[in-house]
C-alpha cells in the first residue's frame, strides 16, 4: 500500500475548539508528504465560520499537506464525503483515512500502523474486510478495550460505575458495560471525564500500555462509532444511504455483507466528545489544549484565540455585523417598495 495513494479526510462542521487540538496532533504525527483534506460541511453560523477559519489557518501552517474543501455544498455527512471521494481532486488516491473533527492520534507511526493492520487483515479476509480502525478511548467499543490495556477496570467498577441507560431507554446494571449503539460511555459524560483524566491527559502511559498489543476484531454485529477508519475508497460508494446517518449506514452495510472491522490496538487515539457529552465536559477543552501545547512541543499556539473573553467578543461582533447586514437589507427593500 503506497503512502502516496492514501489521503486523510476530516469532516468539519462547528466544533472549532476540538478541531484545533485535533489538527495540532494530526499534523504533528502525519507522514511528511501526506495530504489532509478538511471538508467544511457547514457555513453561516459563528461556530461554522470559526471552524472554517481554523481550517484555513492550519492550511497556511501546512501548505504542502492541507487542502481546505470549501467548494462542496454543506449536506448530509455521508453525501458530502461521497461527493469529495468521487471528485477529480481525489482521483489519485485509492485508500482513505477518515477521522472525525474531534479525534486525534498520539503516536508517530499511527498511519503506518493502520496500514500494516489493513495489510494483515486483507491477507486473512480479502474482500470481506470492511475497514480497519484504531483504539479510540472515548468510544463505546474502545472504552472496554481501553480499560483493559490501562488496568482501569477495577477502579471503574469500584468507584465510577453506576446503573445507566444505553441505546434509547435500556437500563443496564453498573456491573455491565455495553459497547453497541449509544453504549455505556456515550451517555455518561462523567465517565468520559474520568476516562480523559486517565488516558487523554496521560498519553505517554497510554502509548506504553498499547505498543505491543495485537490487532483485534470488532464485533461487526454491533454498531461501531466510526471515529477513525481506513478503507478502500470505493467502500464508501457501496454503502446504501438511508434516512439515518453515515455511521448507521456503514454498520448496516458491514452487517449485511459480513464485512470485518479490525482494530489496531497499538494505535491509540483520543476522541474528545460525543455531542451528548459536550456541555458537561466542555471545561476540559482549555485543560487538554494547554496540556497538548506542551506535550506536542509545537512552534506555534494550538488555538487561533485561546482566551474565552476575546472569543466571546468576536462572537458578539459577528452577531452585530449579521444584525446590521439584515437591517440594512430591510431598509433597502423598504425604499424599493416605497418607490413602487
Amino acid at each position: 500500500m503506497d503512502l502516496n495513494k492514501i489521503a486523510i479526510v476530516q469532516l468539519c462542521y462547528a466544533d472549532f475548539e476540538s478541531l484545533e487540538i485535533s489538527l495540532a496532533a494530526t499534523t504533528k504525527f502525519m507522514p511528511e508528504n501526506m495530504k489532509l483534506f478538511l471538508l467544511q460541511n457547514g457555513r453561516g453560523s459563528y461556530d461554522c465560520e470559526r471552524t472554517y477559519q481554523v481550517a484555513k489557518r492550519y492550511a497556511d501552517l501546512f501548505p504542502k499537506n492541507i487542502v481546505v474543501v470549501d467548494w462542496i455544498e454543506p449536506q448530509r455527512p455521508y453525501t458530502a464525503i461521497k461527493t469529495l471521494l468521487n471528485s477529480k481532486e481525489m482521483a489519485e488516491y485509492d485508500y482513505i483515512i477518515k477521522i472525525d473533527d474531534d479525534v486525534f492520534p498520539i503516536t508517530k507511526t499511527w498511519v503506518q500502523d493502520l496500514i500494516q493492520t489493513y495489510k494483515t487483515a486483507f491477507k486473512k479476509y480479502g474482500e470481506n474486510l470492511g475497514y480497519v480502525t484504531s483504539l479510540v478511548n472515548n468510544n463505546p467499543w474502545g472504552f472496554i478495550e481501553t480499560l483493559e490495556v490501562m488496568n482501569l477496570k477495577k477502579e471503574y467498577f469500584e468507584k465510577i460505575a453506576r446503573d445507566h441507560i444505553v441505546d434509547k431507554n435500556t437500563l443496564v446494571s453498573k456491573d455491565e458495560i455495553r459497547s453497541g449503539v449509544c453504549g455505556t460511555i456515550w451517555r455518561n459524560p462523567f465517565v468520559s471525564r474520568w476516562l480523559h483524566e486517565n488516558t487523554t491527559l496521560q498519553p505517554d502511559l497510554l502509548i506504553q500500555n498499547t505498543k505491543d498489543k495485537e490487532d483485534k476484531a470488532v464485533n461487526h454485529k454491533e454498531r461501531y462509532s466510526i471515529n477513525c477508519m481506513l478503507f478502500k475508497k470505493d467502500f464508501w460508494n457501496k454503502i446504501a444511504l438511508t434516512q439515518k446517518d453515515d455511521e448507521h449506514d456503514c454498520f448496516q452495510y458491514c452487517l449485511k455483507n459480513d464485512k470485518k472491522i479490525i482494530a489496531s490496538i497499538k494505535t491509540p487515539m483520543i476522541h474528545l466528545f460525543f455531542f451528548i457529552q459536550r456541555n458537561e465536559n466542555k471545561d476540559l477543552i482549555p485543560i487538554i489544549r494547554s496540556y497538548y501545547e506542551k506535550w506536542l512541543a509545537l512552534p506555534f499556539p494550538i488555538s487561533l484565540c485561546p482566551i474565552k473573553e476575546y472569543e466571546n467578543e468576536n462572537r458578539l461582533r459577528f452577531l452585530e455585523n449579521k444584525l446590521f447586514s439584515q437591517n440594512k437589507k430591510r431598509a433597502i427593500f423598504k425604499r424599493i417598495f416605497k418607490k413602487k
